[in-house]
């Protein structure tokens, strides 16, 4: 005797199509009067409600509220997240509402005695109100939440008494609230709050928070009135606006939090909530007979198969929980209220009820079914119903072809063609699967407690899924567990696969990982040095590179040394702008096999021929190798994980980082990503925005840099970006922007000086400037760049080398002593190396001079993108991009972008990028787009007249900093 011998499912459930309605319980529909019976109809309605102990204290609590004359009004507040019964909590408190008078209706939820005689019931839709008209009476309009208020409680008149306060915009005061509140026990409504608030301004918003506050002061002033709102603890992950709604819904607990009483209906009596919906009658003795028969069970198994049964399944609470959920299984309530849930298309009520719905149904119209309690394993994949349920509507109809092949074809053959183990093993193993997270599946323990039945052995369902995972071909064995399975959407040919990998070389494997290794450590952050045989094979360089290493051992060596033969080690001299990857050695070995597996699935789709079965294999491999392709290339990202940088640490690159929660599907994990977010992460490299602190700077940097032969107190910014990359103690440098930043830190302290090719010399106060043979000081012209070459000189403020630089003279020649040589004779005024930051002045300077950078400032990236255009005539043979953006985006947050001398053809695209990323600021951003053009050491001539036809071209805010070279005499 079974599960139809215990119990009678509800006619509705039995009988007709099940429609939406049945379960989408709607409280606006109930006010007005509209809906299915069962919502409607009070006598139905109390027959299908459980009495949670929580839902009939909340009705307690109301109306016990509404029948004393001595205690004041109060607000409540309904606070549960979807399927949490807020909505069907308040459709009993409005039917019981409605029938106060009779004293034989809604007693399981509310005792007849004490009640009030009668209640004045007032219903608020406020998800189904409208906007910029709330609600319409005939010709009269409420134009919002309070006007809807006043003209539920006062009619006609108080509505029109409102005047222009009948807006969202404005809110009455607390004399005409008070008027409302009729002398007779009072019960409002509210339901969805949150989603009207949605479509208001924020105006509007504060305005409808202000008149709740002035309400709810109203009623806590007032006796027999209770006001309860619904508060929706949270919306669906996919729910357009979700970031906005979930603002709204902490305002509006914020604002009734001091004031209300937060309730949840429902509590941990869900299965009792969905038995009384389901089931007409449930006889208390099936219950206790079923329990107690499957506590026998999971003890007898645990003898004889110690590790398939969870050792909560065998505990009298669990026998407990066996009865409370008869005639379902508590594992099968687990898994929609647990597993199900995160679906995003999944309502957790409705949903679950329809899902039970379908599977009582079947096993009612099924003659040859009728288990001691039904499990997930009963239900019929193959009804279109249920298809539509679980697949269609989830977004999961892919499965279709996991139910057609597997559960009712292989499962099928290996039961016989009878409903039998096979069929519930893959039955349920299917339902666990449809959240497809790599946790969604089943092991042999939990298809144990799902599945298993008293006259069962007890190891049946394990050896019955093993049988499927040789057969099935959409079943995947789950990661982390040698027992775990899971149905996917793509089919499979493990077997095969499994059995020809073994014939994959492994020199093969390996030289494939290692072709695959170097496409993904391809990109802009550092040159990339793939598969180095020895130190010697890495060049000194003072940008940043990357080696890809196939041990650790060698990676160490290289980044120490630039030769390390033995006996002649030399030290590499740039250890802060070189790192080295290299694998793990566990993983390389489980990425070798990775790519056995992928090579092997390659030789078979290659042998297959125009036979049924070669057609159906490369069906199924056309998307298995893209799955495999996917798993080999992340396998061999996690193998490759070793960072290895020049002071001797090997640090493990976190999983986080080679492959991040939002990596497309089928993309190729980035290495040089990975490495570049890992150091930043760890703090292992400089960013734009870092300088050094000048007394570090100086005895680090300057201090350890060359001195020049004609000055040495002196030092080439070139040299101090040298020694950057060499001092032991600091980060890795990715260009020269840090040593650029703290040169420029320690000019504005007073630490540094520097002379520029021009002679022009910065300190702390300004500049000091050759003007028609005269040294004169300008306060206002600061240092805000400098070229990082051999022609830029710094010298420490205060030596006599800095001082000569910034010496002001008043033009007056001092005379050469007697016996010394005659001196040359000085150059033309103005005759040496200048710049210009005038259009005009810079096209008569290129008539005689020749050019040798040209920087172009532009407000957009679409402007730079022009300007660019417009300055390829003059053929520069260096062209960088660099970009700065912050701000406010218009969808929210916030944005800061930088990119330093990066290549306009860099793989990134910068003025793409910073198209894009500019398209999405609010106005009121920041955007500075930089084009710097070079013509070689020696610079570029004659270009006059096309630069005056560049700068006719350029956008009307573009700015420009044109340098050249000294005029030829």
């Amino acid at each position: 005797m079974g599960v139809k011998e215990g119990s009678k499912p509800r006619d509705d459930v039995l009988q007709g199509e099940l429609d939406d309605a049945i379960f989408a319980a709607s409280f606006g529909k109930l006010i007005r009067n509209d809906g299915p019976a069962i919502y409607r109809d009070s006598n139905l309605f109390f027959k299908n409600t459980h009495p949670t102990v929580a839902l009939s204290k909340l009705c307690r609590d109301v109306f016990g509220r509404l029948s004393s004359t001595t205690e004041a009004g109060a607000i409540l507040r309904l606070s549960t997240g979807f399927g949490g019964g807020k909505t069907h909590a308040l459709m009993t408190l409005w039917h019981l509402a409605k029938v106060m008078g009779d004293p034989t209706k809604g007693t399981d939820l509310l005792p007849s005695a004490g009640r009030p005689s009668s209640v004045r019931i007032c219903g608020i839709d406020a998800e189904g109100a409208g906007y910029p008209v709330f609600a319409r009476h005939g010709e009269l309009e409420a134009k919002s939440l309070a006007a809807e208020l006043a003209f539920q409680l006062g009619g006609p008149s108080a509505l029109n008494a409102l005047g222009p306060t009948n807006s969202a915009a404005a809110s009455p005061d607390e004399a005409t609230v008070e008027s409302w509140l009729p002398n007779e026990p009072t019960l409002i409504l509210i339901d969805e709050l949150v989603l009207h608030m949605e479509k208001l301004t924020e105006q509007e918003i504060g305005n409808l928070i202000g008149f709740l506050r002035t309400l709810m002061t109203a009623i806590a002033t007032r006796k027999q009135v209770v006001l309860v709102i619904s508060d929706p603890k949270d919306q669906p992950a996919n729910a357009q606006g979700a970031a906005r709604l979930a603002h709204l819904a902490r305002m509006l607990e914020q604002q009734t939090g001091r004031q209300a009483t937060v309730i949840e209906p429902i509590g941990n009596e869900t299965a009792q909530v969905i038995i009384r919906r389901l089931f007409d009658y449930v006889d208390p003795a099936f219950a206790h007979k079923t329990s107690a028969d499957h506590h026998a069970l999971y003890q007898r198994v645990a003898v004889d198969h110690p590790t398939l049964v969870p050792e909560e399944a065998r505990s009298l609470k669990y026998s407990e929980r066996l009865r409370a959920c008869y005639p379902l299984h508590p594992r099968l309530i687990k898994t929609a209220e647990e597993r199900l849930r995160v679906l995003p298309d999944y309502n957790l009520s409705r949903g679950t009820l329809r899902l039970f719905a379908r599977m009582v149904r079947g096993v009612w119209d099924d003659p040859a079914r009728n288990p001691e309690i039904i499990t997930a394993g009963e239900i019929d994949w193959s009804s279109p119903l249920i298809q539509d349920d679980l697949l269609e509507r989830l977004g999961r109809e892919k499965f279709r072809a996991a139910v057609a092949a597997d559960v009712e074809g292989h499962a099928g053959e290996l039961d016989g063609g009878v409903w039998g183990q096979h069929r519930r093993v893959a039955s349920a193993l299917l339902l666990e699967s449809l959240p497809m997270e790599s946790s969604s599946g089943l092991d042999h323990v939990d298809l144990t407690l799902a599945v298993l039945r008293p006259e069962d052995g007890g190891d049946e369902p394990a050896h019955a899924l093993d049988r499927l995972a040789g057969a099935c071909w959409h079943l995947y064995p789950m990661s982390g567990s040698a027992n775990a399975w899971q149905f996917r959407y793509e089919p499979n040919i493990l077997k095969q696969i499994e059995e020809r990998m073994g014939q994959v070389p492994r020199a093969d494997s390996l030289d494939r990982l290692k072709t695959e290794i170097q496409k993904s450590f391809q990109g802009a952050f550092a040159k990339l040095l793939a598969w180095p045989p020895n130190a010697k094979a890495v060049p000194e360089r003072a940008e940043i590179q990357l080696a890809l290493c196939e041990t650790e051992e060698l990676a160490s060596s290289i980044v120490s040394y630039t030769d390390d033969t033995p006996g002649a080690e030399t030290m590499r001299t740039y250890r802060n702008a070189i790192v080295a990857v290299a694998p793990d050695a566990n993983g390389l070995e489980k990425a070798i096999q990775r790519i056995q597996r992928l090579m092997a699935a390659e030789a078979i789709e290659a042998e297959q021929t125009n036979s049924e079965g070669g057609k159906l294999a490369r069906e199924q491999l056309k998307k298995q190798i893209p799955e495999l392709r996917k798993a080999t290339r992340l396998e061999a990202a996690r193998a490759f994980n070793r960072l290895v940088l020049a002071d001797g640490s090997a640090l493990t690159i976190d999983e986080r980082f080679i492959a991040p929660p939002d990596t497309p599907p089928m993309q190729l994990p980035s290495g040089q990503d990975a490495v570049r977010a890992f150091v930043e992460d760890r703090k292992l490299i400089y960013g734009d925005t870092d300088s050094l602190y000048p007394d570090r700077f100086l005895e680090l940097v300057f201090n350890g840099a060359v001195p020049l032969a004609d000055e040495p107190e002196a030092r080439t910014a070139a040299s101090l970006h040298r020694r950057f990359l060499s001092a032991q103690g600091l980060r890795l440098v990715p260009n020269a922007t840090i040593v650029r930043s703290s040169i420029l830190r320690a000019v504005t302290d007073g630490r540094l000086v520097v002379r520029q090719e021009d002679g022009t010399a910065f300190d702390a106060k300004g500049a000091v400037y050759t003007s028609n043979g005269k040294r004169l000081r300008d306060k206002d012209r600061k240092l805000t760049t400098l070229p990082m070459d051999e022609t830029t000189r710094v010298a420490e403020a205060g030596c006599s080398t800095a001082q000569g630089w910034l010496k002001e003279t008043d033009g007056q020649e001092t005379a050469p002593p007697p016996d010394s040589l005659p001196l040359p004779p000085p150059p033309p005024k103005g005759a040496g190396p200048t710049s210009t930051t005038d259009p005009e002045t810079a096209a008569g300077y290129a008539d005689k001079r020749s050019l040798i950078t040209l920087r172009i400032v532009c407000v957009t990236a679409a402007d730079a993108q022009r300007a660019l255009g417009a300055a390829s005539p003059l053929g520069a043979t260096d062209i960088t991009v660099e970009a700065d953006l912050t701000g406010e985006m218009k969808d929210g947050g916030k944005l800061a972008f930088s990119v330093t001398e990066t290549r306009v053809a860099a793989a990134i695209k910068p003025l793409t990028m910073a198209q894009t990323l500019g398209n999405s600021l609010a106005p009121g951003s920041s955007i500075r787009v930089t084009l710097a053009l070079g013509f070689g050491k020696d610079g570029k001539a004659d270009l006059g007249a096309l630069l005056r036809s560049v700068f006719m071209q350029l956008p009307e805010n573009a700015t420009i900093e044109a340098r050249f070279a000294p005029l030829s005499v």
